[in-house]
């Protein structure tokens, strides 16, 4: 059921016109540097967007010139884990992987060991009011997510919405999730 919702959910976001998702992503970016927890927050991990995600290219900029403190994922596919790196410079500290994705440069200093994060903005597929996230199958933030301790965000599109979301006991819920609608709070 899973595998279908997320092949749904994938097509629809694909056949967004970028005009919409940068216009959409704008009003999230806002509503996200907004938040109270957002601006109490020293150490910030976001998701690099790609393949039509809410775009959050302008937001790792913007955080950057406010002084956050700036970690972005490094995804071991061979593992099926997630390392955190500390980017002072967007995009120069990134490249992009064999799969597209762009990502901190071979040999880029500033690997995070710690387990306290103030907030993780997370990539989402679809999601439920409770909070329940459908990422992308792989479990990879599921498994970063259980050890981190942080304010769990998820970006989304209100098209993302679901009634619910079929949940898992590996699946870690989200705290927060905003969209260009609105911003759902679920476990704070």
């Amino acid at each position: 059921m899973k595998k279908r919702l997320r092949q749904k959910l994938k097509k629809i976001r694909s056949l967004q016109k970028p005009s919409v998702i940068n216009c959409k992503s704008k009003v999230i970016m806002k509503k996200l540097f907004s938040l109270p927890e957002f601006k109490k927050a020293k150490k910030v991990m976001f998701y690099v967007s790609f393949n039509n995600e809410v775009f959050t290219h302008r937001m790792i900029s913007k955080a950057l010139k406010i002084k956050k403190e700036i970690f972005v994922p490094l995804a071991d596919i061979k593992n099926r884990r997630l390392s955190v790196v500390r980017i002072r410079e967007f995009p120069d500290s990134l490249e992009r992987s064999k799969y597209g994705i762009l990502e901190p440069k071979k040999g880029c200093k500033g690997l995070f060991r710690g387990r306290n994060m103030d907030i993780i903005i997370v990539p989402v597929v679809g999601f439920d009011c409770d909070g329940n996230r459908l990422g992308y199958g792989g479990g990879f933030y599921d498994r970063f997510l259980k050890k981190m301790k942080a304010i769990k965000v998820g970006l989304a599109f209100n098209f993302q919405l679901l009634k619910s979301i079929p949940n898992e006991k590996n699946d870690q819920r989200l705290d927060i999730i905003i969209t260009e609608k609105r911003a759902f709070k679920s476990c704070l």
